[in-house]
C-alpha cells in the first residue's frame, strides 16, 4: 500500500510540474508580443520611429524623453525590465510546440529568437541611459555620447543580432508550426508574414506603427499557440 501510494503521489507531482511548465510557456508566448506592442506604442519618439530611438539621436529625441508623461515613462521603463526575460522564452515555447515534427526548423527558430531576445538587456540599458541624461538637461554633448555609443562595434553587433534574429526566428518557427500542424494554418502564416513587415518594410519607411502592427500579427498567431501549449501532453 505504501509503495502504491508513493507511486501515485509521484504521478500527481509529475502531472503538476508538467502543467506548470505548460502554463509558464503559454504565458510567455502571449505576453512577449503584447509587451512589444506596448513598448513600441509607448515609445517617446512616436510612430515615425521604427527603431525607438533611431540611432541618429538628436536633441529632439532627448526632448521627447524629457517631455513624456512620468507615469507612462515608468510603464515604458518597466517593459524594458520584463522583455529581456519574456521574449527569449516565447521563442522557446513556440519551438517546443513544433519540435517533435519539425525539429531542425524549430531549433533554428529558437536559436535565432534567443539570440535576439537576450539583446534586450542592452536595449534596456541604452534606454535607461538616454532617459537619465534627458532628465539632467538637453545638452548637445549627450547627443555626441549617444552617437558614439550606437556606433560602437559591440552595439552594432547586438543590433544586428536583434534585427536578424527576431525576424528569422519568426520565419523559421512559423514554417515549423505550419509543417508540424501544431496551430491553425492562418496562425502560422500570421507569424511568418510579421517578419517582412517589421523589418524590410518598417525600417526603410521609418514607421514604428508597422512594428506595432507586426507584433499584433504575432500576438494573434500566438494565442492559438498558447492554447496548444496548454493542451499539449508531450
Amino acid at each position: 500500500m505504501a509503495l502504491s501510494h508513493k507511486v501515485g503521489q509521484q504521478r500527481v507531482d509529475d502531472l503538476l510540474y508538467r502543467k506548470l511548465h505548460r502554463m509558464f510557456f503559454a504565458l510567455c508566448i502571449v505576453l512577449a508580443p503584447l509587451a512589444l506592442i506596448l513598448w513600441f506604442g509607448l515609445c517617446p519618439t512616436g510612430a515615425n520611429d521604427a527603431a525607438c530611438p533611431d540611432q541618429a539621436s538628436s536633441l529632439a529625441v532627448f526632448a521627447a524623453f524629457r517631455a513624456m508623461n512620468p507615469q507612462l515613462m515608468q510603464i515604458f521603463l518597466f517593459l524594458n525590465l520584463i522583455i529581456p526575460y519574456l521574449y527569449p522564452l516565447s521563442y522557446v515555447g513556440l519551438g517546443l510546440l513544433a519540435m517533435k515534427r519539425s525539429p531542425w526548423l524549430a531549433t533554428l527558430g529558437i536559436i535565432c529568437g534567443f539570440a535576439a531576445g537576450v539583446v534586450w538587456g542592452v536595449i534596456a540599458d541604452s534606454i535607461t541611459m538616454l532617459f537619465s541624461m534627458a532628465q539632467i538637461s538637453l545638452n548637445p554633448l549627450f547627443v555626441t555620447v549617444e552617437h558614439h555609443y550606437y556606433s560602437a562595434w559591440l552595439i552594432l553587433t547586438f543590433g544586428a543580432f536583434w534585427v536578424v534574429g527576431h525576424l528569422f526566428g519568426y520565419v523559421f518557427l512559423g514554417i515549423a508550426l505550419l509543417r508540424a500542424r501544431a496551430v491553425p494554418r492562418w496562425a502560422a502564416w500570421l507569424i511568418i508574414v510579421s517578419a517582412p513587415l517589421m523589418g524590410p518594410i518598417a525600417y526603410p519607411a521609418h514607421l514604428g506603427i508597422l512594428q506595432i502592427f507586426g507584433f499584433v500579427l504575432v500576438l494573434i498567431g500566438s494565442v492559438p499557440a498558447a492554447f496548444a501549449m496548454l493542451r499539449s501532453r508531450d
